[in-house]
């Protein structure tokens, strides 16, 4: 039986879910809601499907709904479609406060409904290799990271919130540990919010981890770097590479009657081979898998909670020093 699903925001993420649900052979796509009528009307002249201008004209005709709106409203209509029993896939962060993402999970769990956050890089299949790299070890150090060009779209969340929330998300689940704050700095570049953002912090097995996280960098960076005992590795989340840089003392003779002319090598490295998939099809494989079997999606509404707690600690940080240094 097929899922019946609809897309709440017809922007550029929620473009993505338009295409990948019409795709999807377990999933009847309904349509499409935006209040903005000429992007909508352009989205359903590519896929002809059902355009609606209010989402709660949706409540009878759906299973579930992709929501890909900005962070502001996510509460709202994520709540009026869980209270209805409908499964939600909300696109991170799962909302703005952190009282707002436990009324959420509540109504999630009273009304049995799925809640699933659209933490979409736990799907990059870099990451998916780098988990199973570090199975059975931990770094030392970890250094990450992501930075983009200024996107004035993104006009509700700071910098933390758009794009440092995917690595914290990341570090719970790369190592399976809490980690602590300890130092945080921002700076307003292009807006009056926070575009460019330092935090360190130390986990609860002591890895020292750092995040550098941007908008206001005339490139795009996805990259993390992992210091182990023995090595490195070098993962670039954009470009799909992964490498492991072990040490090693092999020695090699070149010639066999010069025992004495060698070749030494001191490292190795390794490049792993990444499978070349689209995380966003695999988020919204695991949402209607989930749905239909009946277990829990990879990145549910707990997840998203923990996530978004940690990043209103950096908020909160960021804003007493600012209040400090102005009372000097």
């Amino acid at each position: 039986m097929k899922t019946r699903v609809a897309v709440i925001g017809a922007g550029n993420m929620g473009l993505h879910h338009v295409r990948n649900y019409y795709y999807q052979p377990n999933v009847d796509l309904i349509g499409v809601v935006d209040q903005n009528e000429l992007r909508l009307n352009q989205v359903i002249a590519k896929y002809p499907i059902k355009g609606f201008l209010d989402y709660k004209d949706l409540f009878p005709l759906v299973d579930a709904v992709s929501i890909a709106t900005p962070t502001s409203t996510h509460y709202a209509i994520a709540c009026d479609f869980l209270s209805h029993g409908k499964h939600v896939l909300l696109e991170k962060p799962i909302t703005q406060e952190i009282e707002q993402a436990k009324k959420l999970i509540e109504v999630a769990e009273n009304k049995h409904s799925i809640l699933a956050i659209g933490h979409i890089e736990r799907f990059n299949p870099v990451m998916l290799e780098l988990e199973n790299v570090l199975r059975n070890q931990k770094p030392v150090f970890i250094d990450i990271h992501r930075e983009s060009p200024f996107d004035p779209r993104i006009f509700d969340a700071d910098v933390v919130l758009d794009l440092m929330i995917h690595d914290i998300d990341l570090i719970f689940f790369l190592l399976k540990e809490n980690i602590k704050l300890i130092s945080v700095y921002g700076i307003s570049v292009h807006s009056d919010k926070n575009d460019l953002v330092n935090a360190q912090f130390l986990s609860e097995s002591g890895i020292l981890i750092n995040v550098t996280t941007s908008r206001a960098t005339e490139q795009k960076i996805r990259q993390w770097r992992l210091v182990l005992p023995s090595q490195m590795i070098e993962a670039d989340l954009l470009e799909r590479k992964l490498h492991i840089t072990r040490r090693t003392l092999m020695e090699t003779s070149f010639y066999e009657d010069r025992p004495d002319i060698k070749y030494k090598q001191e490292q190795l490295t390794e490049k792993v081979l990444v499978a070349n998939f689209e995380p966003l099809q695999m988020e919204l494989n695991d949402f209607i898998q989930a749905i239909q079997i009946g277990i829990p999606p990879k990145v549910g509404g707990q997840e998203g909670l923990k996530a978004l707690e940690v990043i209103k600690e950096i908020e909160i940080k960021i804003r007493n020093r600012a209040s400090t240094n102005n009372t000097r």
